[in-house]
């Protein structure tokens, strides 16, 4: 598959939206009774990782097979296209340890600034996506479309704002947030351009073409080799983090934590074809709508008022992507 129809990518996105949502419900269900994972939460990535490169695996010798046995009139449909070099294997390693500094920094925010300050700030990654596409893809926005970038992070932070005030006019303590240090703040910064780097990369990985310049290679054989990668990036979170295992990395795993890895080995996937065949503001706009659609349904589940930061987000963020349709 060279070109994706537009059906196919309006479905990977409505599909990763809809897998997004549900990786966040199963991983706030996975916690225990007391509010707590029962898990070492590092475990997850790395479950992830593993479970993307067996999969990508799979779906390439499926293709072998397909094309091994296709008939002479279909060869061509399915011939699948791949080819080693060191050098560009190597590169799968820059994307994989992007995600795996974004992935310790997340740790470290929300120890020092808090769960709150991390899912605000987090939305940086936003515009760092914006800046690094232009100076590693060469890919320029207009003014109309930085706009809407601009629009589409400051949407997604107004909706993860929690109310300091409550309902009598009194000021509310807010929760915990560590101690705000300079450092933590650095971190912030680090983790919003590893995030947009990681991405980036991915993107520029999976749209370059094989060695004769006419064809993009298997999408399966390219994720084999970044989730190498991973797969060993996330042994490294495991070892830094000084996970005990004499016990099983899955020790305290419930179904939903399961469940959580699945769906986050999907979300992995569209990812990749969404890169491949689309582009990383993409990925943004699903993203930033995930995120919204979680806090609408933890709102509903909760009967809850919908706030006013959930309504302005939504707004923002449709205001967002009828722009950057719209300035070509």
């Amino acid at each position: 598959m060279q070109t994706a129809s537009l059906a196919l990518k309006l479905g990977s996105c409505t599909a990763l939206l809809l897998f997004s949502v549900t990786a966040t419900l199963f991983a706030e269900a996975s916690k225990s009774s007391d509010g707590k994972y029962s898990y070492n939460t590092f475990t997850i990535p790395f479950s992830v990782e593993a479970c993307k490169l067996v999969v990508s695996s799979l779906l390439l010798a499926s293709d072998h097979v397909r094309a091994r046995y296709a008939s002479p009139s279909s060869v061509g449909k399915y011939t699948v296209n791949m080819h080693f070099a060191v050098r560009k294997f190597i590169l799968y390693a820059v994307p994989a340890f992007c995600y795996f500094i974004s992935n310790n920094c997340m740790f470290y925010i929300i120890r020092d600034l808090g769960p709150s300050t991390f899912q605000v700030t987090n939305n940086l990654k936003i515009l760092t996506t914006g800046v690094l596409l232009r100076i590693f893809l060469g890919r320029k926005l207009s003014w109309l479309k930085w706009k809407a970038l601009m629009i589409l992070a400051i949407g997604s932070m107004v909706t993860q704002l929690k109310a300091t005030v409550s309902d009598a006019g009194q000021q509310e303590t807010p929760p915990s947030s560590g101690n705000g240090t300079a450092l933590a703040y650095i971190i912030v910064s680090v983790n919003a351009f590893a995030a947009g780097a990681g991405g980036v990369f991915s993107e520029k990985l999976l749209k370059s073409k094989d060695e004769d310049k006419k064809s993009a290679e298997s999408i399966h054989w390219q994720n084999m080799q970044l989730y190498v990668f991973g797969a060993v990036f996330g042994l490294l979170s495991l070892h830094t983090n000084q996970i005990e295992v004499s016990n099983g990395i899955f020790a305290g795993f419930n179904t939903f934590a399961y469940a959580t890895v699945a769906t986050l080995t999907i979300c992995g996937l569209l990812v990749s074809f969404i890169l491949k065949y689309i582009d990383n503001v993409a990925k943004c706009f699903v993203v930033a709508l995930s995120m919204i659609c979680v806090a609408f349904l933890d709102a509903a589940v909760k009967h809850e008022a919908f706030s006013l930061q959930l309504v302005l987000g939504i707004l923002l963020t449709c205001i967002a992507l009828e722009q950057y349709n719209l300035s070509d």
